[in-house]
């Protein structure tokens, strides 16, 4: 035995043995000599094979010292299980004894010693296993069963090493002679079977045994499943039975026992196919007969059926270029008169396309026309042509086919030019193919191969239109094209010799073959139609040259070749007046246009637009192509232009470009024809970024200057316009860049720790109301402008000729900015430090006097109302003596002495009176002033009915009344919705106030939605009162229709009185209960009515107001805020005419000290020490909001200077993007000339634009 051979099993113990037994030393080690392994100090047997001097071999036996305990479970199995390896069956019978439990233990695969036995064809261990009850239906991981392996291994001379002695000659036992002859597989099979093994048992993938037999070409195994009935129907997940996988792996005798079997030819699988599929794609011809053989019915249907792509097996036969196969589909479609030319039209033109001669040949001589067309008119001579398959083009070419065009009117020759297929354009000239002939497009062969860049076949064509003088061609260019010349439009801009070339030849279009190369950048392409003749000045049909396509594409190289060749291309423009530096400006091809300007374009030429490269490329967005004009020395502005390129940018919204273009010197504030800066376009046209970078300039303020102007009619009243002003602008598009421009506002004279710290505001843009009176330009009336300030540089107050921009100052009160702010609910805005000062400044200097003012003077009138009521006694009440008189008295007597009763204090009297007639001549005078728009506010007619009827009420109508005080009874109830609307009206005075306000909005919000649930609760109320009136009509409170409701909603508080309803006195009519089916529907009634109105309908209303009042909360801010901007505005609104008199009180600027005033003089001084003496000095209230409120003030700055720095970051990082991609072109480009230059090793690293 060699000494290979002996490793190898000294291996096979090593990996027997228990790696992980402390036992083993290292010391142990294996001794092979006389050909036997041994093992010394052992003392366990083991058997394996000796190799005796014959080169028999025979069990050895040596011995481990260790005992038994040192296998553990693993272990023992995997002897078990290399026992069944080799077939050892007297050594697994002594384990077996040793450890019977172990016959079906499986390893991590889950296969058991039965799988390995009939894995490795070892029948007498499949026995024994089997005999010691061995589980013949166990699964491995795959779902395999015993009988799934053994007929997927076949056991012949491939599947075992020849073992030879010393003398060469080849040993084998009984075992090995069963594996030849494959005679163990069947009795395996036979075993499994016989030992309830399920035959036709599914694995993982829906395979039984005879599936894997039929796969594995495993004859025997097959023989043997049929001769034991398996299922040759059975089907696997893709549905494929064992025929089908036997077609797609099996040999000729597998089908052939399958087919015997009666299995199913028309069987089709998940993807449709049947096994004729199959056959014909594999190319099988013997199993195509015997299959037809079998069932000819049969095979013509499955011959015309397809599968789930549309193909039949003929199809498929071509597809996999099989001309046998295909023969023998095509002798049964034949003998049967099978149309298979009419099924498969395009059969010849796929073959054509794959260069399959034969099938063709076979396709032919079978009927098929080898000039058949396809949808597209396309014959197999186009396909050919086109895939360069010259053989089949020497096959299909005729007389018929040489000039056939398809629909686009494309020669076989202009075919095999597209693809520069040169084998076939050279055979099709020789041939004599017309090389006149255009397409649909008019297009020569010459354009079409310089379309797609086919050089060799374009060079071949030119060459052979233009042969050297020395040879002698019987055809000239000029001859070729004679005829088509006649027929074609003129070309232009050249004269008639170049256009009598084919090499200048154009398309429908007017583009010539340079035109089409220059745009695709193909310079070989542009070199050889330059050598041929072509010329560079030719135009299109846009007089377009091949400069402007090229530049149009950003074909630098191409430009530069073409401006090498003729530099009067530079001048020239298309019809749109473009020259190829517009174009490669507004296509943002950054190295064309460098190289243009370098090569000397025309940086200001204006095309028809009267726009430059500069404007072109500014309104395309190209900020890398206006980089490189700038750069250049492009003009940014021209005195003449009224809209700029900064304008364009604002326009298109190019946020970058307007960043550099101011960058540049752009004029920020520049106005174009109708008034308009570059921020009132951004924000006309929705263009965000572009204002915020607007406003991030210098200029700012000059961009926030109105130019809106109101003329003024004869009595200098405004014409009823809308004021337009960039501020408004903000706030209806971009509100948060109305925060930006309102942070601009705020300034802070020092540090924010410095004591002497001021803060100013400016109010120009959030208090709009005046502008400055002018004469118009002609000198005839005048009017209101907007870009004049109304106030004066050195006291910031109103000017001379400042007036309000409408006389309707309620028009005023609802489009002033702050209004706006609270219609569009932007608490933001509103609690801006600078809205905040403005409600400040307006609140301290006129609105909390007035409005102070005029709540207590009504608190005064509604007091002396109520004073005056409760000192008046109702004429109801008055005692005559043991009785009282009855109202009536006072109506019918003018006079009454006997009546000596307490008046009412006249002062009362006197004061309701005065303020009662002062009260309605305001309100007269503000009908005056506002017109229809003080009809329009209720709150106006409560006043009007409140002051109106006290002045009723305490008029004295008679003499009775003077003497005694006594209203009369109407006086009286007038009185009393007098009072009650009094109140009512103090309590929406209150209203405005911020601190209280909050909690009468609420009230309104539960109010209102309660109107909104008002229909569904009078459904209720008339459905139950309806019910007590018809059961309970006897009692005086559901007596009638009217009662009946009013006793129904009183008794949703709670006032029931179910005593008094249900257990009256029953001898009273009015208490009785009529019987007690008239009890039950009463009673039944009062508990629905108990359940649905006073625990559901009342819960449901409460629900409501809490989620009407939580809503009210989390927007308490917000409408603190509104409450005050709508108290001060009204409050200007109401005394207009006084303010615009009082110049004093508008202002646009306003300063305060967070600190306080340094110094104090007079009562100020006085009571700041006498605080300071007696320790007083603590923060007020005040000074915390104040303090509170300056701390805000820094935070919302803060945030904005954080906001800026953020956008700023992310303009650098795109400016750095642009940076990077013309770095990529560039060295995209620098490679293309290096390689143009042929230069190796070049280093592109450190290139920069």
């Amino acid at each position: 035995m060699s000494r290979h051979v002996a490793n190898e099993f000294r291996l096979e113990l090593e990996n027997l043995l228990p790696k992980n037994d402390d036992t083993i030393t290292k010391s142990k080690y294996f001794d092979l000599e006389e050909g036997e392994i041994m093992e010394r100090g052992c003392d366990k047997v083991i058997e394996f094979w000796k190799f005796t001097e014959d080169g028999s071999r025979r069990p050895s036996v040596f011995r481990l010292q260790e005992s038994d305990s040192m296998f553990g479970f693993d272990s023992i199995r995997s002897l078990i299980h290399q026992c069944c390896r080799d077939g050892d069956v007297s050594l697994l019978r002594s384990y077996l004894n040793k450890y019977p439990d172990y016959v079906n233990s499986p390893d991590k695969d889950d296969m058991t010693a039965l799988h390995y036995g009939t894995r490795y064809g070892n029948y007498e261990v499949v026995e024994e296993l089997l005999r010691r009850k061995a589980i013949p239906t166990t699964k491995n991981l795959d779902g395999d069963t015993p009988l799934h392996i053994a007929s997927k291994y076949s056991h012949g001379f491939t599947d075992i090493c020849q073992i030879t002695n010393e003398k060469g000659e080849v040993v084998m036992d009984q075992v090995d002679s069963e594996r030849i002859q494959n005679t163990s597989t069947e009795k395996i099979i036979a075993a499994l079977v016989n030992a309830n093994a399920e035959i036709d048992s599914p694995n993982a993938y829906g395979l039984t045994p005879l599936h894997y037999a039929a796969m594995k070409s495993n004859i025997a195994a097959v023989k043997k499943l049929i001769q034991l009935k398996a299922n040759v129907a059975a089907e696997d997940v893709n549905a494929m039975t064992p025929l089908l996988l036997g077609c797609v792996h099996g040999s000729q005798e597998v089908i052939r026992e399958l087919i015997n079997a009666n299995s199913d030819v028309t069987k089709r699988d998940l993807r449709l196919n049947t096994v004729f599929h199959i056959v014909a794609l594999r190319g099988e011809p013997e199993y195509l007969k015997m299959m037809m053989d079998h069932d000819p019915s049969a095979a013509i249907l499955a011959l015309n059926k397809e599968n789930n792509e549309g193909k039949t097996p003929l199809r498929m036969a071509v597809e996999g270029n099989h001309p046998q196969t295909l023969k023998k589909i095509l002798e049964l479609e034949k003998k049967n008169k099978q149309k298979w030319m009419i099924r498969e039209k395009d059969l010849i033109h796929f073959a054509a396309e794959k260069g399959y001669l034969e099938i063709i040949e076979a396709l032919v001589e079978a009927g098929g026309n080898k000039n058949e067309q396809n949808s597209e008119k396309t014959l197999p001579l186009h396909v050919a042509a086109k895939t360069n398959q010259l053989e089949v083009v020497k096959y299909l070419m005729d007389d018929n086919s040489r000039e056939a065009t398809d629909d686009y009117g494309m020669t076989p020759l202009m075919l095999a030019v597209s693809h520069d297929s040169l084998d076939c354009v050279e055979y099709l000239i020789e041939k004599g193919a017309d090389l006149t002939v255009v397409d649909k497009d008019e297009r020569t062969c010459v354009y079409i191969g310089a379309k797609y860049n086919a050089l060799a076949s374009v060079e071949y064509i030119l060459k052979y239109l233009n042969p050297p003088k020395s040879s002698k061609s019987d055809k000239s260019e000029t001859d070729c094209l004679k005829m088509s010349i006649a027929s074609r439009k003129s070309l232009r801009n050249i004269n008639e010799n170049e256009k009598r070339t084919m090499v200048n030849m154009a398309d429908r279009d007017q583009n010539s073959p340079m035109h089409i190369v220059a745009s695709n950048g193909y310079l070989e392409m542009m070199e050889l139609l330059e050598k041929h003749g072509a010329t560079m000045i030719q135009v299109n049909e846009d007089e377009e040259t091949p400069l402007h396509r090229a530049a149009h594409s950003g074909q630098t190289i191409a430009v530069k070749k073409l401006i090498e060749w003729d530099k009067r291309l530079l001048l020239m423009k298309d019809e749109m007046g473009n020259s190829a530096l517009h174009l490669a400006a507004k296509q943002g091809h950054d190295a064309t246009t460098s190289l243009l300007l370098i090569s000397g374009a025309d940086k200001e030429a204006k095309n028809s637009y009267q726009q430059t490269p500069l404007q072109v490329a500014v309104e395309s967005g190209q900020l890398g192509t206006c980089q490189t004009l700038v750069g250049k020395g492009a003009q940014i502005e021209n005195p003449s232009d009224t809209k700029t390129v900064l304008h364009l940018a604002a326009i298109y919204g190019h946020d970058t470009i307007a960043r550099y273009l101011i960058q540049q010197g752009a004029t920020v504030d520049r106005r174009d024809e109708k008034g308009r800066t570059a921020l009132d376009l951004a924000c006309d046209n929705g263009k965000k970024e572009v204002a915020r970078v607007l406003l991030d300039t210098y200029e700012w303020r000059n961009l926030m200057i109105p130019h809106d102007v109101i003329p003024l009619d004869k009595h200098r009243e405004p014409v009823m316009m809308e004021r337009t002003t960039p501020f408004r602008t903000l706030l209806k598009k971009f509100p948060d860049l109305a925060s930006l421009v309102m942070d601009k506002c705020v300034e802070r004279s020092k540090e924010d720790d410095d004591l002497t710290l001021c803060i100013a505001y400016d109010f120009s843009y959030i208090d709009d109301t005046y502008m400055s009176r002018v004469a118009n330009e002609d000198g005839e009336g005048e009017q209101l402008i907007g870009y004049k300030c109304p106030y004066d540089e050195d006291n910031f107050k109103l000017i001379k000729d400042a007036q309000a921009y409408s006389s309707n100052y309620d028009r005023i009160y609802k489009n002033h900015p702050l209004k706006l702010m609270a219609n569009a609910e932007k608490l933001s805005l509103l609690s801006h430090p600078l809205s905040m000062a403005l409600l400040k400044y307006k609140w301290n200097r006129l609105g909390r006097v007035m409005y102070y003012s005029a709540l207590t003077i009504y608190l005064i009138f509604v007091i002396s109302l109520t004073e005056f009521v409760r000192h008046t006694k109702a004429p109801y009440n008055v005692a005559n003596g043991e009785t009282y008189y009855d109202s009536s008295f006072f109506e019918e007597n003018e006079t009454c002495p006997q009546i000596q009763i307490v008046k009412p204090d006249v002062i009362w009297k006197r004061i309701i009176q005065i303020l009662a007639i002062c009260q309605i001549g305001i309100e007269v005078f503000q009908l005056y002033q506002r017109k229809f728009a003080y009809l329009t506010n209720w709150e106006n007619w409560i006043d009007c009915f409140i002051y109106s009827t006290a002045l009723l009420t305490v008029y004295d109508f008679t003499e009775c009344s003077s003497t005694s005080g006594v209203r009369l009874n109407w006086q009286w109830l007038l009185a009393a919705l007098c009072i009650f609307f009094g109140w009512i009206n103090l309590l929406f005075m209150v209203r405005k106030m911020p601190r209280f306000g909050i909690f009468v909005v609420m009230f309104v919000d539960i109010v209102k939605t309660f109107f909104r649930f008002f229909p569904v609760f009078v459904l209720f109320i008339i459905a139950f009162s309806s019910s007590f009136y018809v059961i309970l009509q006897n009692r005086p409170e559901f007596s009638t229709i009217f009662l009946s409701p009013l006793k129904t909603t009183v008794m949703m508080i709670g006032e029931f009185e179910f005593t008094g309803v249900f257990h009256g006195d029953e001898t009273l009519h009015s208490e009785k209960m009529f019987g007690p089916a008239h009890n039950a529907v009463a009673c039944a009634l009062f508990f629905f009515f108990c359940i649905i109105m006073t625990i559901l309908l009342m819960n449901l209303l409460v629900g409501l107001a809490v989620d009407d009042i939580k809503g009210v909360q989390e927007k308490a801010e917000l409408k603190r805020l509104a409450m005050q901007v709508d108290l001060v505005l009204q409050i200007e609104a109401s005394i207009h005419i006084f303010i615009t008199r009082m110049k004093k009180y508008p202002t646009n600027r306003y300063a305060t000290f967070p600190a306080g005033k340094l110094h104090k003089s007079g009562l100020a001084a006085w009571w700041t020490n006498f605080r300071k003496r007696f320790g007083l000095n603590a923060s007020s209230d005040s000074d915390m909001d104040m303090q509170i409120e300056y701390e805000n003030e820094i935070t919302t700055e803060l945030r904005s200077t954080l906001k800026m720095q953020f956008n700023q970051l992310e303009n650098l990082q795109q400016n750095i993007d642009v940076m990077y991609e013309k770095q990529i072109r560039l060295e995209a480009l620098i490679l293309n000339l290096a390689k143009e230059l042929k230069i190796k090793n070049i280093n592109v690293e450190d290139v920069d634009h």
